[in-house]
């Protein structure tokens, strides 16, 4: 009787003894994984949020780069709002956003269903042809797409004229009413192959199962994208969108190397106006505004986008 109690306390003593082992490894664990992010956490404070906090400050005063800071508080946001030149490049900016989203998602989904259906080979080439525009500097895409549009030497307009239809060709980037949306198409042309390639991940990971049914029920391939895949890969359709979205309303060099913002302000997008407010008009302050308000914008946006495409999430 006394062995057995003894062999039972030396038990729980050593129980206890590896409980305190463990926590201590755990402790020293949490210790090591602090330290090594604590770089990566500072690196991020002083390359996003301490910015972003002197942007806000910034833009309740008023400076020229050169003089004491003034504060105005909320006068640079009411002059934005009275300003036609602001709430025009504003307007470009959303125009911008909407079309090159739209024609992003809608061309990369288009492209991942067809991709699909191929054979491994040949998806994995025309995979690998589709993401390339993605991976192309900006600036110079904007510039090769000058060529295109040009309204005397430009591929499209020679194209037009080839076809019989040169009643339609136009100076497409100093026309008001085509020059954003050629610009948008550009801009959604080369952020496709993201959709592209998220929309085909999400396929490939729709159980086979679910799509051999569907056929064997007579659903066709159009019918198993409207009612089986486009319902399960809503999710990835929606951080597609938020990409694209992000990415447009924040454009400068593919714009600028189309068009730099004209002919006069035809072209003009909010962070071109920004830059045009600091270092040519040195309205810093006012160009810190302009920023946050169109920060506020694109919130917006991404809140509408989440609306409009959050759906249920599907186990399978």
């Amino acid at each position: 009787m006394f062995l057995q109690s003894f062999h039972k306390k030396g038990a729980i003593r050593m129980g206890t003894h590896k409980i305190k082992q463990k926590s201590k490894l755990e402790s020293k664990l949490k210790l090591l994984g602090a330290l090594m992010v604590l770089p990566c956490l500072f690196f991020i404070l002083v390359d996003q949020y301490i910015p972003i906090g002197w942007n806000i400050i910034l833009s309740l005063q008023e400076w020229d780069g050169f003089k004491k800071l003034k504060w105005v508080y909320f006068d640079n946001f009411i002059n934005f709002f009275q300003d036609s030149d602001s709430l025009k490049a504003l307007y470009h900016s959303v125009l911008l956003g909407f079309i090159s989203t739209v024609f992003a998602i809608l061309l990369g989904l288009i492209v991942s269903f067809m991709i699909y259906k191929l054979k491994r080979t040949e998806g994995a080439f025309l995979r690998l042809v589709f993401f390339t525009p993605i991976m192309l500097p900006t600036a110079i895409v904007g510039l090769l797409f000058t060529f295109v549009f040009n309204s005397d030497m430009g591929i499209l307009n020679q194209l037009l004229r080839a076809v019989g239809a040169g009643n339609m060709a136009t100076a497409w980037l100093e026309n008001k009413g085509t020059a954003m949306i050629c610009i948008a198409i550009v801009s959604g042309w080369k952020l496709f192959g993201v959709t592209m390639m998220l929309g085909y991940t999400a396929i490939q990971n729709i159980p086979s199962s679910l799509i051999e049914s569907s056929y064997l029920d007579g659903a066709g391939y159009l019918k198993q994208i409207r009612y089986i895949i486009l319902p399960l890969i809503k999710p990835t359709i929606q951080l597609a969108a938020i990409f694209s979205l992000t990415t447009a309303f924040r454009t400068y060099d593919l714009v600028w190397a189309m068009t730099m913002g004209g002919p006069g302000n035809l072209t003009t997008t909010v962070p071109i106006e920004m830059i045009k407010r600091s270092f040519v008009y040195n309205e810093f302050g006012y160009s810190a505004a302009t920023g946050c308000i169109l920060t506020v914008v694109v919130l917006i946006f991404i809140f509408i986008t989440n609306k409009l495409l959050g759906g249920e999430s599907y186990e399978y």
